[in-house]
Protein backbone atom coordinates (compact mmCIF):
# COMPACT_ATOMS: atom_id res chain seq x y z
CA UNK A 1 0.00 0.00 0.00
CA UNK A 2 2.82 2.28 0.97
CA UNK A 3 4.57 1.51 -2.99
CA UNK A 4 2.10 2.13 -4.69
CA UNK A 5 1.07 5.59 -3.14
CA UNK A 6 5.03 6.65 -4.07
CA UNK A 7 4.93 9.19 -7.18
CA UNK A 8 8.31 7.71 -9.33
CA UNK A 9 9.94 10.70 -10.93
CA UNK A 10 10.59 9.77 -14.59
CA UNK A 11 13.85 9.97 -15.77
CA UNK A 12 14.66 13.25 -18.40
CA UNK A 13 17.54 13.42 -20.94
CA UNK A 14 19.55 16.80 -20.91
CA UNK A 15 19.83 17.77 -25.24
CA UNK A 16 23.51 18.65 -24.32
CA UNK A 17 24.21 15.36 -23.45
CA UNK A 18 22.50 13.85 -26.30
CA UNK A 19 23.48 15.62 -29.14
CA UNK A 20 27.41 14.99 -27.29
CA UNK A 21 26.50 11.44 -27.60
CA UNK A 22 25.30 11.19 -31.08
CA UNK A 23 28.43 13.55 -32.24
CA UNK A 24 30.97 10.94 -30.94
CA UNK A 25 28.99 8.08 -33.03
CA UNK A 26 30.54 9.86 -36.11
CA UNK A 27 34.02 10.21 -34.54
CA UNK A 28 35.26 7.46 -36.49
CA UNK A 29 34.52 8.66 -40.00
CA UNK A 30 36.35 10.77 -42.65
CA UNK A 31 36.94 14.06 -41.76
CA UNK A 32 34.69 15.66 -44.56
CA UNK A 33 32.03 13.28 -42.97
CA UNK A 34 32.47 14.77 -39.42
CA UNK A 35 32.14 17.90 -41.06
CA UNK A 36 28.89 17.56 -42.63
CA UNK A 37 27.73 16.17 -39.15
CA UNK A 38 28.86 18.62 -37.23
CA UNK A 39 27.28 21.69 -39.62
CA UNK A 40 24.28 19.94 -38.48
CA UNK A 41 24.26 18.86 -35.44
CA UNK A 42 25.95 22.83 -34.58
CA UNK A 43 22.73 23.73 -36.21
CA UNK A 44 20.63 22.33 -34.58
CA UNK A 45 22.11 23.05 -31.21
CA UNK A 46 21.27 26.75 -32.31
CA UNK A 47 18.04 26.13 -32.58
CA UNK A 48 17.73 24.20 -29.19
CA UNK A 49 19.12 27.12 -27.35
CA UNK A 50 17.05 29.55 -29.27
CA UNK A 51 13.88 27.32 -28.39
CA UNK A 52 14.71 27.40 -24.34
CA UNK A 53 15.15 23.25 -25.17
CA UNK A 54 16.53 21.80 -22.12
CA UNK A 55 15.65 18.14 -22.49
CA UNK A 56 14.81 15.67 -25.10
CA UNK A 57 11.17 15.17 -23.75
CA UNK A 58 10.71 19.14 -24.47
CA UNK A 59 11.46 18.61 -28.35
CA UNK A 60 7.81 18.43 -29.96
CA UNK A 61 6.27 17.81 -33.60
CA UNK A 62 6.05 21.37 -33.54
CA UNK A 63 9.39 22.42 -33.18
CA UNK A 64 10.71 19.99 -35.43
CA UNK A 65 8.18 22.06 -38.04
CA UNK A 66 9.65 24.92 -37.04
CA UNK A 67 13.52 23.65 -37.59
CA UNK A 68 12.48 22.46 -41.42
CA UNK A 69 10.99 25.71 -41.76
CA UNK A 70 14.19 27.57 -40.82
CA UNK A 71 16.18 24.78 -43.30
CA UNK A 72 14.54 25.93 -45.90
CA UNK A 73 13.59 29.68 -45.25
CA UNK A 74 16.14 32.04 -47.73
CA UNK A 75 18.85 33.49 -46.44
CA UNK A 76 21.10 37.14 -47.49
CA UNK A 77 23.95 36.26 -49.44
CA UNK A 78 27.06 36.16 -46.87
CA UNK A 79 29.27 37.89 -49.29
CA UNK A 80 27.06 41.10 -49.25
CA UNK A 81 25.11 41.02 -52.47
CA UNK A 82 21.70 42.35 -51.20
CA UNK A 83 20.06 41.89 -54.37
CA UNK A 84 20.08 37.77 -54.18
CA UNK A 85 18.93 35.91 -51.60
CA UNK A 86 20.06 32.01 -50.92
CA UNK A 87 18.12 28.91 -50.28
CA UNK A 88 19.55 25.48 -49.40
CA UNK A 89 19.22 23.15 -51.79
CA UNK A 90 17.07 19.96 -51.44
CA UNK A 91 19.62 17.25 -51.27
CA UNK A 92 20.98 19.85 -47.98
CA UNK A 93 18.25 20.09 -46.51
CA UNK A 94 17.43 16.28 -46.58
CA UNK A 95 20.60 15.10 -45.31
CA UNK A 96 20.02 17.64 -41.93
CA UNK A 97 16.71 16.03 -42.22
CA UNK A 98 18.52 12.74 -42.29
CA UNK A 99 20.73 13.19 -39.51
CA UNK A 100 18.48 15.05 -37.11
CA UNK A 101 15.73 11.97 -38.07
CA UNK A 102 18.61 9.23 -36.88
CA UNK A 103 19.42 11.17 -33.68
CA UNK A 104 15.50 11.21 -32.19
CA UNK A 105 15.24 7.35 -33.85
CA UNK A 106 17.94 6.70 -31.63
CA UNK A 107 16.79 8.15 -28.61
CA UNK A 108 13.22 5.78 -29.32
CA UNK A 109 15.04 2.70 -29.53
CA UNK A 110 16.91 3.42 -26.26
CA UNK A 111 13.42 4.23 -24.57
CA UNK A 112 14.21 8.01 -23.83
CA UNK A 113 11.10 9.25 -25.87
CA UNK A 114 8.29 7.21 -27.27
CA UNK A 115 8.07 8.97 -30.63
CA UNK A 116 10.69 11.04 -33.02
CA UNK A 117 9.20 14.75 -33.25
CA UNK A 118 9.90 14.40 -37.11
CA UNK A 119 8.20 11.67 -38.15
CA UNK A 120 5.12 13.92 -40.29
CA UNK A 121 7.92 15.70 -41.62
CA UNK A 122 8.78 15.36 -45.80
CA UNK A 123 12.43 14.87 -47.37
CA UNK A 124 12.18 17.94 -50.31
CA UNK A 125 11.72 16.62 -53.59
CA UNK A 126 15.56 16.03 -55.16
CA UNK A 127 15.30 16.40 -59.27
CA UNK A 128 17.67 13.30 -60.30
CA UNK A 129 21.11 14.54 -61.88
CA UNK A 130 22.46 12.23 -63.94
CA UNK A 131 26.15 11.75 -63.47
CA UNK A 132 27.73 13.64 -67.15
CA UNK A 133 30.92 11.46 -68.36
CA UNK A 134 34.25 12.29 -70.80
CA UNK A 135 33.59 11.11 -74.62
CA UNK A 136 36.41 9.16 -76.04
CA UNK A 137 36.83 12.44 -78.07
CA UNK A 138 37.33 14.50 -74.64
CA UNK A 139 39.70 12.22 -73.33
CA UNK A 140 41.87 11.73 -76.39
CA UNK A 141 42.23 15.90 -76.51
CA UNK A 142 42.75 15.90 -72.18
CA UNK A 143 45.50 13.84 -72.73
CA UNK A 144 47.11 15.32 -75.48
CA UNK A 145 47.91 18.33 -73.73
CA UNK A 146 51.08 19.71 -71.86
CA UNK A 147 51.26 18.53 -67.69
CA UNK A 148 53.59 17.09 -65.52
CA UNK A 149 53.76 13.48 -65.21
CA UNK A 150 52.21 13.63 -61.44
CA UNK A 151 49.29 14.55 -62.52
CA UNK A 152 49.19 12.55 -65.66
CA UNK A 153 49.56 9.56 -63.97
CA UNK A 154 47.07 10.74 -61.82
CA UNK A 155 44.40 11.32 -64.04
CA UNK A 156 45.55 8.20 -65.96
CA UNK A 157 44.96 6.31 -62.66
CA UNK A 158 41.34 8.29 -62.05
CA UNK A 159 39.95 7.15 -65.21
CA UNK A 160 41.43 3.47 -65.62
CA UNK A 161 40.45 2.56 -62.30
CA UNK A 162 37.27 4.18 -61.27
CA UNK A 163 39.00 5.16 -57.72
CA UNK A 164 37.38 8.58 -55.79
CA UNK A 165 40.23 10.81 -55.55
CA UNK A 166 40.82 10.48 -52.02
CA UNK A 167 40.87 6.49 -52.50
CA UNK A 168 43.97 6.96 -55.41
CA UNK A 169 45.68 10.09 -53.48
CA UNK A 170 45.94 7.61 -50.47
CA UNK A 171 46.89 4.26 -52.51
CA UNK A 172 50.79 3.20 -51.18
CA UNK A 173 52.54 0.46 -52.33
CA UNK A 174 51.72 -2.08 -50.03
CA UNK A 175 48.10 -1.53 -51.68
CA UNK A 176 49.63 -2.35 -55.29
CA UNK A 177 49.84 -6.65 -55.84
CA UNK A 178 51.29 -6.01 -59.96
CA UNK A 179 52.05 -9.78 -59.62
CA UNK A 180 48.18 -10.50 -59.29
CA UNK A 181 47.17 -7.35 -60.91
CA UNK A 182 45.29 -6.12 -58.15
CA UNK A 183 44.81 -2.95 -56.55
CA UNK A 184 43.12 -2.61 -52.82
CA UNK A 185 41.69 0.11 -51.46
CA UNK A 186 41.25 -0.54 -48.30
CA UNK A 187 41.49 2.18 -44.97
CA UNK A 188 45.07 2.93 -43.48
CA UNK A 189 46.81 5.71 -40.87
CA UNK A 190 44.26 9.21 -41.43
CA UNK A 191 42.43 7.77 -44.45
CA UNK A 192 39.16 6.03 -44.31
CA UNK A 193 37.24 4.39 -47.29
CA UNK A 194 33.57 6.14 -47.62
CA UNK A 195 32.18 3.00 -46.37
CA UNK A 196 32.74 -0.37 -45.67
CA UNK A 197 31.28 -1.35 -48.56
CA UNK A 198 34.14 0.71 -50.34
CA UNK A 199 36.91 -1.74 -49.30
CA UNK A 200 37.84 -3.95 -52.83
CA UNK A 201 40.29 -5.18 -54.90
CA UNK A 202 40.09 -3.96 -58.61
CA UNK A 203 41.69 -5.24 -61.20
CA UNK A 204 43.93 -3.43 -63.00
CA UNK A 205 43.87 -3.16 -66.96
CA UNK A 206 46.93 -2.88 -69.20
CA UNK A 207 47.18 1.15 -68.89
CA UNK A 208 47.33 1.08 -65.37
CA UNK A 209 50.04 -1.83 -64.70
CA UNK A 210 52.17 0.03 -67.16
CA UNK A 211 51.90 3.21 -65.10
CA UNK A 212 52.20 1.49 -61.62
CA UNK A 213 55.36 -0.44 -63.11
CA UNK A 214 57.22 2.91 -64.17
CA UNK A 215 56.54 4.38 -61.07
CA UNK A 216 57.70 1.33 -59.19
CA UNK A 217 60.89 1.79 -60.50
CA UNK A 218 61.41 5.16 -58.71
CA UNK A 219 59.77 4.71 -55.56
CA UNK A 220 61.20 7.73 -52.57
CA UNK A 221 61.11 7.14 -49.25
CA UNK A 222 57.17 8.35 -48.90
CA UNK A 223 54.95 5.50 -49.22
CA UNK A 224 52.81 6.99 -51.71
CA UNK A 225 51.94 5.73 -55.24
CA UNK A 226 50.71 8.57 -56.44
CA UNK A 227 52.76 11.73 -54.74
CA UNK A 228 53.73 15.05 -55.26
CA UNK A 229 56.83 16.97 -56.80
CA UNK A 230 57.68 16.99 -53.22
CA UNK A 231 56.93 13.21 -52.59
CA UNK A 232 53.81 14.01 -50.38
CA UNK A 233 49.88 13.36 -50.50
CA UNK A 234 48.71 14.68 -53.56
CA UNK A 235 46.23 17.32 -52.56
CA UNK A 236 43.05 16.84 -54.04
CA UNK A 237 42.35 20.87 -54.69
CA UNK A 238 45.73 21.50 -56.64
CA UNK A 239 44.77 18.28 -58.89
CA UNK A 240 41.25 20.00 -59.35
CA UNK A 241 43.17 23.28 -60.60
CA UNK A 242 45.03 21.19 -63.10
CA UNK A 243 42.33 19.40 -64.21
CA UNK A 244 40.64 22.41 -65.33
CA UNK A 245 43.36 24.12 -66.35
CA UNK A 246 44.21 20.71 -68.78
CA UNK A 247 40.84 20.47 -70.03
CA UNK A 248 40.03 24.00 -70.98
CA UNK A 249 43.31 24.17 -73.09
CA UNK A 250 41.64 21.07 -74.55
CA UNK A 251 38.87 22.76 -75.40
CA UNK A 252 36.43 20.99 -73.37
CA UNK A 253 33.46 23.14 -72.98
CA UNK A 254 31.47 20.25 -70.47
CA UNK A 255 31.93 20.22 -66.65
CA UNK A 256 35.87 19.65 -65.46
CA UNK A 257 35.96 18.02 -62.08
CA UNK A 258 38.37 15.01 -60.68
CA UNK A 259 35.00 12.52 -59.68
CA UNK A 260 33.98 13.00 -63.36
CA UNK A 261 36.88 10.16 -64.32
CA UNK A 262 34.99 7.95 -61.66
CA UNK A 263 31.68 8.83 -63.69
CA UNK A 264 33.70 8.00 -67.33
CA UNK A 265 35.13 4.43 -66.31
CA UNK A 266 31.65 3.25 -65.06
CA UNK A 267 29.95 5.06 -67.91
CA UNK A 268 32.29 3.67 -70.80
CA UNK A 269 32.18 -0.32 -69.23
CA UNK A 270 28.26 0.03 -69.00
CA UNK A 271 28.33 0.93 -72.80
CA UNK A 272 30.82 -2.21 -73.93
CA UNK A 273 28.11 -3.85 -72.05
CA UNK A 274 29.96 -4.93 -68.93
CA UNK A 275 27.53 -5.85 -66.04
CA UNK A 276 26.14 -3.38 -63.78
CA UNK A 277 26.95 -6.10 -60.58
CA UNK A 278 30.75 -6.34 -61.47
CA UNK A 279 30.75 -1.95 -61.83
CA UNK A 280 29.46 -1.92 -58.36
CA UNK A 281 32.18 -3.68 -57.03
CA UNK A 282 34.69 -2.04 -59.05
CA UNK A 283 33.52 1.45 -57.27
CA UNK A 284 32.36 -0.33 -53.85
CA UNK A 285 29.20 0.83 -54.07
CA UNK A 286 26.98 -0.48 -51.23
CA UNK A 287 23.86 -0.98 -52.99
CA UNK A 288 23.29 -1.97 -57.01
CA UNK A 289 20.62 1.25 -56.76
CA UNK A 290 23.62 3.66 -56.68
CA UNK A 291 25.02 2.39 -59.71
CA UNK A 292 21.67 2.10 -61.50
CA UNK A 293 22.70 5.69 -61.68
CA UNK A 294 24.75 4.88 -64.75
CA UNK A 295 22.28 2.98 -66.94
CA UNK A 296 20.86 6.13 -68.34
CA UNK A 297 23.68 6.15 -71.08
CA UNK A 298 22.65 2.73 -72.41
CA UNK A 299 19.56 4.08 -74.53
CA UNK A 300 21.90 5.43 -76.64
CA UNK A 301 23.71 2.22 -77.36
CA UNK A 302 20.47 -0.14 -77.72
CA UNK A 303 19.70 -0.12 -81.35
CA UNK A 304 21.94 -2.76 -82.60
CA UNK A 305 20.73 -4.45 -79.83
CA UNK A 306 17.34 -3.76 -80.82
CA UNK A 307 18.17 -5.21 -84.43
CA UNK A 308 18.84 -8.69 -83.40
CA UNK A 309 14.57 -8.90 -83.54
CA UNK A 310 14.68 -8.33 -86.74
CA UNK A 311 16.96 -11.32 -87.18
CA UNK A 312 15.12 -13.60 -84.73
CA UNK A 313 11.62 -12.79 -86.11
CA UNK A 314 12.95 -12.97 -90.01
CA UNK A 315 14.62 -16.16 -89.37
CA UNK A 316 11.16 -17.70 -88.26
CA UNK A 317 9.45 -16.45 -91.55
Amino acid sequence: ARLSGLKLKKERFPMDSILEQFRNTKAALRPKSIQKYKNVLDQLELFIKAMQIDYLDEFTSDHASRFFNELIKERKDPTGNTDRMLKAKPKTVNFYLQTVRSLFNQEVLMGHVSINPFNHVKNLKVEARLPDYFTKEEISLFFAQEMEDVYRNAFLGLLHTGMRAAELFNLTWDDVDLERRLIHVRPKGNFKTKTDNSERAIPMDETIRTVLQELGTNRELTPYVFKSRQGQLLSERTSLAVCKRVGHSAGIKTRLYLHKFRHTFATHLLQQHVQLAAIQKFLGHTTISQTMVYAHVMTEFLHDDVKLLDKIFNDEK
